[in-house]
Protein backbone atom coordinates (compact mmCIF):
# COMPACT_ATOMS: atom_id res chain seq x y z
CA UNK A 1 0.00 0.00 0.00
CA UNK A 2 1.70 3.37 -0.67
CA UNK A 3 2.02 6.06 1.78
CA UNK A 4 -1.10 7.85 0.05
CA UNK A 5 -3.42 5.35 0.99
CA UNK A 6 -1.94 4.70 4.12
CA UNK A 7 -2.30 8.62 5.29
CA UNK A 8 -5.84 8.62 3.77
CA UNK A 9 -7.05 5.21 5.66
CA UNK A 10 -5.78 6.83 9.17
CA UNK A 11 -7.58 9.63 8.60
CA UNK A 12 -10.64 8.11 7.66
CA UNK A 13 -10.45 5.95 11.02
CA UNK A 14 -12.93 7.54 14.26
CA UNK A 15 -11.15 8.61 17.05
CA UNK A 16 -13.16 7.04 20.16
CA UNK A 17 -14.34 9.65 23.02
CA UNK A 18 -13.22 9.75 26.37
CA UNK A 19 -15.02 9.07 29.39
CA UNK A 20 -16.23 11.78 31.30
CA UNK A 21 -17.01 11.65 34.42
CA UNK A 22 -18.59 14.28 37.32
CA UNK A 23 -17.34 15.14 40.18
CA UNK A 24 -19.68 14.16 43.55
CA UNK A 25 -19.18 16.76 45.68
CA UNK A 26 -19.01 19.98 42.88
CA UNK A 27 -20.95 18.62 39.85
CA UNK A 28 -17.61 19.28 37.48
CA UNK A 29 -17.01 17.75 34.62
CA UNK A 30 -13.97 15.62 34.83
CA UNK A 31 -11.68 12.86 33.00
CA UNK A 32 -11.16 9.53 35.42
CA UNK A 33 -7.21 10.08 34.13
CA UNK A 34 -7.59 13.68 35.99
CA UNK A 35 -10.36 12.28 38.66
CA UNK A 36 -9.86 10.47 42.03
CA UNK A 37 -11.75 7.01 42.48
CA UNK A 38 -12.60 6.14 45.92
CA UNK A 39 -14.90 3.09 45.96
CA UNK A 40 -15.99 4.09 42.41
CA UNK A 41 -16.84 7.53 43.76
CA UNK A 42 -15.13 10.57 41.57
CA UNK A 43 -13.74 13.62 43.38
CA UNK A 44 -12.05 16.35 41.50
CA UNK A 45 -8.71 17.90 42.46
CA UNK A 46 -10.14 20.78 43.86
CA UNK A 47 -9.04 20.67 47.79
CA UNK A 48 -12.27 21.47 48.50
CA UNK A 49 -13.52 18.26 46.94
CA UNK A 50 -10.90 16.20 48.19
CA UNK A 51 -12.29 13.15 50.14
CA UNK A 52 -11.40 12.00 53.38
CA UNK A 53 -9.79 8.69 52.99
CA UNK A 54 -9.27 7.37 56.37
CA UNK A 55 -13.11 7.78 56.74
CA UNK A 56 -13.89 6.34 53.40
CA UNK A 57 -11.98 3.20 53.73
CA UNK A 58 -12.87 2.70 57.26
CA UNK A 59 -9.18 3.17 58.30
CA UNK A 60 -8.88 4.67 61.75
CA UNK A 61 -6.12 7.40 62.61
CA UNK A 62 -3.67 5.31 64.31
CA UNK A 63 -3.81 6.25 68.17
CA UNK A 64 -0.53 5.36 70.30
CA UNK A 65 -1.92 2.61 72.92
CA UNK A 66 -3.38 3.69 76.25
CA UNK A 67 -1.39 3.25 79.19
CA UNK A 68 -3.62 0.30 81.48
CA UNK A 69 -4.66 1.91 84.71
CA UNK A 70 -2.53 1.51 87.68
CA UNK A 71 -3.62 -1.55 89.65
CA UNK A 72 -5.15 -0.67 93.21
CA UNK A 73 -2.53 -1.69 95.54
CA UNK A 74 0.38 0.24 93.57
CA UNK A 75 -1.51 3.13 94.23
CA UNK A 76 -2.40 1.73 97.87
CA UNK A 77 1.32 1.26 98.38
CA UNK A 78 2.52 4.55 97.18
CA UNK A 79 -0.56 6.46 99.72
CA UNK A 80 0.93 4.81 102.50
CA UNK A 81 4.92 5.45 101.26
CA UNK A 82 4.01 8.94 101.12
CA UNK A 83 2.29 9.06 104.38
CA UNK A 84 5.05 7.16 106.10
CA UNK A 85 7.64 9.48 105.25
CA UNK A 86 5.91 12.35 106.26
CA UNK A 87 5.26 10.89 109.64
CA UNK A 88 8.93 9.98 110.16
CA UNK A 89 9.62 14.00 108.82
CA UNK A 90 7.42 15.41 111.42
CA UNK A 91 8.86 12.60 114.29
CA UNK A 92 12.36 13.36 113.55
CA UNK A 93 11.53 17.35 113.40
CA UNK A 94 10.22 17.04 116.78
CA UNK A 95 13.34 14.91 118.09
CA UNK A 96 15.87 17.26 116.47
CA UNK A 97 14.01 20.69 118.51
CA UNK A 98 13.81 18.47 121.67
CA UNK A 99 17.68 17.67 121.59
CA UNK A 100 18.10 21.04 120.78
CA UNK A 101 16.02 22.07 124.41
CA UNK A 102 17.97 20.15 126.11
CA UNK A 103 21.55 20.85 125.09
CA UNK A 104 20.55 24.62 125.64
CA UNK A 105 18.97 23.26 129.63
CA UNK A 106 22.30 21.61 129.87
CA UNK A 107 24.33 24.67 128.68
CA UNK A 108 22.23 26.95 130.76
CA UNK A 109 22.98 24.77 133.87
CA UNK A 110 26.55 24.53 133.26
CA UNK A 111 26.75 28.31 133.19
CA UNK A 112 25.12 28.59 136.32
CA UNK A 113 26.80 26.01 137.97
CA UNK A 114 30.43 27.67 136.75
CA UNK A 115 29.04 31.31 137.86
CA UNK A 116 28.51 29.81 141.21
CA UNK A 117 31.87 28.10 141.59
CA UNK A 118 33.31 31.59 140.66
CA UNK A 119 31.46 33.28 143.07
CA UNK A 120 32.15 30.49 145.33
CA UNK A 121 35.76 30.36 145.27
CA UNK A 122 36.09 34.29 144.88
CA UNK A 123 34.50 34.37 148.24
CA UNK A 124 36.63 31.97 149.69
CA UNK A 125 39.47 33.49 148.65
CA UNK A 126 38.85 37.14 150.06
CA UNK A 127 37.59 35.43 152.91
CA UNK A 128 40.94 33.73 153.11
CA UNK A 129 42.71 36.91 152.75
CA UNK A 130 40.52 38.94 155.23
CA UNK A 131 41.00 36.13 157.69
CA UNK A 132 44.82 36.30 157.59
CA UNK A 133 45.68 39.85 157.02
CA UNK A 134 43.20 40.69 159.75
CA UNK A 135 45.02 37.79 162.05
CA UNK A 136 48.37 39.47 160.64
CA UNK A 137 48.02 42.77 161.50
CA UNK A 138 46.32 41.53 165.08
CA UNK A 139 49.49 39.50 165.84
CA UNK A 140 51.87 41.78 165.41
CA UNK A 141 50.60 45.53 166.11
CA UNK A 142 49.88 46.45 169.67
CA UNK A 143 46.35 48.13 170.58
CA UNK A 144 45.49 51.09 172.38
CA UNK A 145 44.51 49.48 175.89
CA UNK A 146 41.51 51.80 176.41
CA UNK A 147 41.78 54.03 179.89
CA UNK A 148 38.44 54.87 181.89
CA UNK A 149 39.01 58.34 179.79
CA UNK A 150 39.14 56.13 176.16
CA UNK A 151 37.26 53.44 176.85
CA UNK A 152 34.34 54.82 174.79
CA UNK A 153 36.13 55.70 171.75
CA UNK A 154 37.89 52.10 171.72
CA UNK A 155 36.22 50.79 168.20
CA UNK A 156 33.73 48.11 168.22
CA UNK A 157 34.83 46.74 164.94
CA UNK A 158 37.06 47.09 161.70
CA UNK A 159 37.40 45.87 158.51
CA UNK A 160 41.26 46.55 157.85
CA UNK A 161 42.47 47.62 161.14
CA UNK A 162 42.42 47.28 165.38
CA UNK A 163 42.84 51.24 166.40
CA UNK A 164 46.38 51.78 167.08
CA UNK A 165 48.83 54.24 167.79
CA UNK A 166 50.42 56.09 165.08
CA UNK A 167 52.96 54.04 163.63
CA UNK A 168 56.02 54.40 161.67
CA UNK A 169 55.67 52.13 157.97
CA UNK A 170 59.14 51.85 157.28
CA UNK A 171 59.31 49.04 154.77
CA UNK A 172 61.07 46.63 157.20
CA UNK A 173 57.74 46.63 159.27
CA UNK A 174 56.04 43.45 159.22
CA UNK A 175 52.52 44.76 158.61
CA UNK A 176 49.65 44.35 156.51
CA UNK A 177 50.44 45.76 153.06
CA UNK A 178 47.21 46.60 152.16
CA UNK A 179 43.75 48.68 153.07
CA UNK A 180 40.35 47.93 152.72
CA UNK A 181 38.18 49.63 155.33
CA UNK A 182 38.15 52.45 157.39
CA UNK A 183 37.19 52.92 160.97
CA UNK A 184 33.62 51.22 161.82
CA UNK A 185 33.44 54.05 164.64
CA UNK A 186 33.14 56.87 162.24
CA UNK A 187 30.68 57.85 159.78
CA UNK A 188 33.03 58.25 157.29
CA UNK A 189 32.86 57.18 154.06
CA UNK A 190 35.96 57.92 150.91
CA UNK A 191 35.08 57.93 147.58
CA UNK A 192 37.70 56.83 145.03
CA UNK A 193 38.04 57.14 140.88
CA UNK A 194 40.04 55.37 139.12
CA UNK A 195 42.04 57.10 136.01
CA UNK A 196 43.39 53.93 133.40
CA UNK A 197 42.44 55.10 130.10
CA UNK A 198 39.51 57.46 129.59
CA UNK A 199 38.31 60.49 130.57
CA UNK A 200 35.43 61.50 129.39
CA UNK A 201 33.58 62.24 132.42
CA UNK A 202 36.41 63.36 134.51
CA UNK A 203 35.34 66.76 134.04
CA UNK A 204 31.62 66.50 134.82
CA UNK A 205 32.85 64.23 138.03
CA UNK A 206 35.63 66.83 139.26
CA UNK A 207 32.40 69.42 138.84
CA UNK A 208 30.29 67.95 140.80
CA UNK A 209 32.84 67.33 143.57
CA UNK A 210 33.40 70.72 143.57
CA UNK A 211 29.76 72.13 143.54
CA UNK A 212 29.49 70.01 147.06
CA UNK A 213 33.10 70.56 148.46
CA UNK A 214 34.08 67.01 148.07
CA UNK A 215 37.72 65.54 148.06
CA UNK A 216 38.01 62.45 146.46
CA UNK A 217 41.20 59.91 145.90
CA UNK A 218 41.94 59.45 142.56
CA UNK A 219 44.22 56.36 141.29
CA UNK A 220 45.91 57.68 137.75
CA UNK A 221 47.83 55.39 135.57
CA UNK A 222 51.06 56.63 133.49
CA UNK A 223 49.22 56.43 130.24
CA UNK A 224 46.02 58.19 131.44
CA UNK A 225 48.34 61.30 132.48
CA UNK A 226 50.35 61.72 129.62
CA UNK A 227 46.95 61.44 127.47
CA UNK A 228 45.06 63.45 130.09
CA UNK A 229 47.80 66.28 131.13
CA UNK A 230 45.12 68.91 131.70
CA UNK A 231 42.78 66.49 133.53
CA UNK A 232 45.97 65.67 135.62
CA UNK A 233 46.24 69.09 137.01
CA UNK A 234 43.01 69.88 137.16
CA UNK A 235 42.44 67.52 139.88
CA UNK A 236 45.69 68.35 141.51
CA UNK A 237 44.32 72.25 141.36
CA UNK A 238 41.04 70.87 142.93
CA UNK A 239 43.24 69.53 146.29
CA UNK A 240 42.11 65.88 145.23
CA UNK A 241 44.73 63.48 146.60
CA UNK A 242 46.48 61.07 144.23
CA UNK A 243 47.15 57.68 144.15
CA UNK A 244 49.41 54.90 141.60
CA UNK A 245 47.58 52.85 139.08
CA UNK A 246 50.50 51.71 137.77
CA UNK A 247 52.19 52.92 134.54
CA UNK A 248 50.42 50.75 131.94
CA UNK A 249 47.66 49.00 133.83
CA UNK A 250 48.58 45.52 133.57
CA UNK A 251 47.18 42.00 134.66
CA UNK A 252 49.56 41.16 137.95
CA UNK A 253 47.57 38.04 138.36
CA UNK A 254 45.65 35.15 137.06
CA UNK A 255 42.39 36.54 138.40
CA UNK A 256 41.31 36.75 134.44
CA UNK A 257 41.75 33.12 133.23
CA UNK A 258 41.28 30.68 136.48
CA UNK A 259 39.67 33.66 138.86
CA UNK A 260 42.78 32.56 141.23
CA UNK A 261 44.75 35.42 142.44
CA UNK A 262 48.30 33.90 141.78
CA UNK A 263 51.10 36.23 140.30
CA UNK A 264 51.22 35.75 136.98
CA UNK A 265 54.90 34.27 135.79
CA UNK A 266 55.93 37.78 133.81
CA UNK A 267 55.33 39.77 136.95
CA UNK A 268 58.26 40.13 139.40
CA UNK A 269 59.36 42.65 141.96
CA UNK A 270 61.40 44.45 139.19
CA UNK A 271 58.57 44.61 136.92
CA UNK A 272 55.93 46.10 139.61
CA UNK A 273 58.49 48.58 141.17
CA UNK A 274 59.53 49.52 137.48
CA UNK A 275 55.40 50.31 136.94
CA UNK A 276 55.29 52.26 139.94
CA UNK A 277 58.54 54.31 139.73
CA UNK A 278 57.59 55.22 135.98
CA UNK A 279 54.13 56.45 136.55
CA UNK A 280 55.43 58.23 139.62
CA UNK A 281 57.78 59.84 136.95
CA UNK A 282 55.68 61.17 134.65
CA UNK A 283 53.02 62.23 137.49
CA UNK A 284 56.20 64.58 138.87
CA UNK A 285 57.40 66.07 135.18
CA UNK A 286 52.87 66.89 134.29
CA UNK A 287 52.05 68.47 137.91
CA UNK A 288 55.45 69.09 140.01
CA UNK A 289 54.50 66.56 142.78
CA UNK A 290 54.48 63.12 143.70
CA UNK A 291 51.86 60.51 144.03
CA UNK A 292 50.49 59.73 147.80
CA UNK A 293 52.08 56.83 148.87
CA UNK A 294 49.16 54.95 147.91
CA UNK A 295 48.52 52.56 144.79
CA UNK A 296 45.53 50.20 143.59
CA UNK A 297 46.31 47.15 141.47
CA UNK A 298 44.90 47.66 137.44
CA UNK A 299 41.48 45.31 137.53
CA UNK A 300 41.61 44.84 141.75
CA UNK A 301 44.40 41.78 140.63
CA UNK A 302 46.25 41.85 143.80
CA UNK A 303 48.00 39.44 146.69
CA UNK A 304 50.17 39.49 149.57
CA UNK A 305 53.66 38.93 147.22
CA UNK A 306 52.40 42.07 145.31
CA UNK A 307 51.35 43.96 148.06
CA UNK A 308 54.64 43.53 149.88
CA UNK A 309 56.72 44.36 146.91
CA UNK A 310 55.43 47.36 146.19
CA UNK A 311 55.35 48.17 150.19
CA UNK A 312 59.28 47.95 149.43
CA UNK A 313 59.13 50.23 147.05
CA UNK A 314 57.21 52.93 149.47
CA UNK A 315 53.20 52.02 148.43
CA UNK A 316 50.79 50.72 150.80
CA UNK A 317 47.73 49.16 148.56
CA UNK A 318 44.66 50.60 148.83
CA UNK A 319 41.32 48.46 147.83
CA UNK A 320 37.42 49.31 148.06
CA UNK A 321 34.72 47.14 149.95
CA UNK A 322 34.08 44.08 148.69
CA UNK A 323 31.03 41.56 149.33
CA UNK A 324 29.53 38.16 148.77
CA UNK A 325 27.98 39.64 145.88
CA UNK A 326 27.59 43.15 144.22
CA UNK A 327 24.92 44.25 146.03
CA UNK A 328 26.76 43.70 149.37
CA UNK A 329 29.99 45.49 148.25
CA UNK A 330 30.28 49.27 147.20
CA UNK A 331 32.35 48.97 143.32
CA UNK A 332 30.29 50.71 141.14
CA UNK A 333 30.56 48.21 138.13
CA UNK A 334 30.12 51.32 135.81
CA UNK A 335 33.44 49.76 133.94
CA UNK A 336 30.81 47.69 132.20
CA UNK A 337 29.74 49.06 128.81
CA UNK A 338 25.92 47.59 128.41
CA UNK A 339 23.28 45.28 129.76
CA UNK A 340 24.57 42.38 127.36
CA UNK A 341 27.68 42.00 129.63
CA UNK A 342 27.46 40.18 133.06
CA UNK A 343 28.00 42.58 136.25
CA UNK A 344 26.20 45.20 134.29
CA UNK A 345 23.96 47.90 136.88
CA UNK A 346 22.01 50.49 136.32
CA UNK A 347 22.92 54.24 137.65
CA UNK A 348 20.04 53.78 140.02
CA UNK A 349 20.62 50.19 141.05
CA UNK A 350 23.81 51.84 142.04
CA UNK A 351 22.69 54.38 144.01
CA UNK A 352 19.84 52.41 146.04
CA UNK A 353 22.76 50.04 146.74
CA UNK A 354 24.60 52.28 148.78
CA UNK A 355 22.07 54.08 150.22
CA UNK A 356 20.58 50.67 151.84
CA UNK A 357 23.81 49.99 153.31
CA UNK A 358 24.25 53.22 154.52
CA UNK A 359 21.40 52.59 156.44
CA UNK A 360 22.28 48.89 157.59
CA UNK A 361 22.61 48.86 161.54
CA UNK A 362 24.51 49.05 163.17
CA UNK A 363 27.58 50.60 161.13
CA UNK A 364 26.11 51.00 157.66
CA UNK A 365 28.76 51.35 155.27
CA UNK A 366 30.72 53.47 158.13
CA UNK A 367 34.51 53.59 156.95
CA UNK A 368 33.57 52.67 153.37
CA UNK A 369 35.82 53.00 150.25
CA UNK A 370 33.86 53.41 147.04
CA UNK A 371 35.06 52.63 143.63
CA UNK A 372 34.26 54.32 140.65
CA UNK A 373 36.02 55.64 137.37
CA UNK A 374 36.82 58.87 135.27
CA UNK A 375 35.91 57.03 131.69
CA UNK A 376 33.38 55.23 130.86
CA UNK A 377 32.50 52.86 127.95
CA UNK A 378 28.46 53.42 128.43
CA UNK A 379 27.27 55.61 125.29
CA UNK A 380 23.80 56.09 126.78
CA UNK A 381 24.16 58.89 128.91
CA UNK A 382 21.40 57.96 131.01
CA UNK A 383 23.38 54.51 131.66
CA UNK A 384 26.29 56.53 133.20
CA UNK A 385 26.96 56.29 136.92
CA UNK A 386 28.46 59.30 137.53
CA UNK A 387 24.78 60.88 136.95
CA UNK A 388 23.88 60.04 140.34
CA UNK A 389 27.40 61.17 142.65
CA UNK A 390 25.46 64.45 143.48
CA UNK A 391 22.24 62.80 144.39
CA UNK A 392 24.24 60.23 146.56
CA UNK A 393 26.65 62.52 147.94
CA UNK A 394 23.75 64.61 148.78
CA UNK A 395 21.46 61.51 150.55
CA UNK A 396 24.37 60.03 152.41
CA UNK A 397 25.51 63.66 154.34
CA UNK A 398 21.42 63.80 155.34
CA UNK A 399 22.03 60.17 156.45
CA UNK A 400 24.89 61.69 158.84
CA UNK A 401 27.98 60.48 156.67
CA UNK A 402 31.26 62.76 156.14
CA UNK A 403 33.08 62.23 152.94
CA UNK A 404 36.89 62.30 153.55
CA UNK A 405 39.83 61.30 151.65
CA UNK A 406 42.32 58.26 152.01
CA UNK A 407 44.87 59.33 152.95
CA UNK A 408 42.48 61.15 155.89
CA UNK A 409 40.96 57.32 156.14
CA UNK A 410 44.29 55.93 156.87
CA UNK A 411 45.37 58.43 159.47
CA UNK A 412 41.85 57.94 161.23
CA UNK A 413 43.16 54.27 161.43
CA UNK A 414 46.41 54.90 162.95
CA UNK A 415 48.72 54.63 159.80
CA UNK A 416 51.21 57.73 158.94
CA UNK A 417 51.46 57.50 155.28
CA UNK A 418 54.31 60.21 155.86
CA UNK A 419 56.47 58.02 157.14
CA UNK A 420 56.41 55.56 154.57
CA UNK A 421 60.23 55.64 152.97
CA UNK A 422 59.68 55.53 149.54
CA UNK A 423 62.67 53.51 147.34
CA UNK A 424 64.02 55.77 144.74
CA UNK A 425 64.50 54.27 141.37
CA UNK A 426 67.18 53.05 139.56
CA UNK A 427 68.56 55.70 137.28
Amino acid sequence: MSAKKRRKRVQSTPTEPRPQEHCSVCGTTVSKETAIVVKNIVYCLDPKCRPDLAALTGSPPEVPPALPPPDRSVRRLIVHSSITIALCAVVFTMWIFREMSELKRENHLLRSSRSALIEQLKVSNYELRMRTDTALQTSQITPILPTEKSAEHVPRHTTSSIRQPTISLAPSTTVAHHFVNGSATGRTVALTFDGGSQANVAEAILDTLRSRSVKATMFLTGHFIRRYPDVTRHIVADSHPCGNHTLTHPHLTAYATDRTNTTLPAIDAARLTGELHRADDIFFRTTGTHFAPIWRSPYGEYNRELCRWAWEAGYLHISWRQGRTWLLGLDSNDWVPDSTTPGFHTPEAFFDKVVHLARLQPDGINGGIILMHLGTERRDPTMQVHRVLGNLIDTLRTEGYRFVTVPEMTADAGIDLSAITRIPPLP
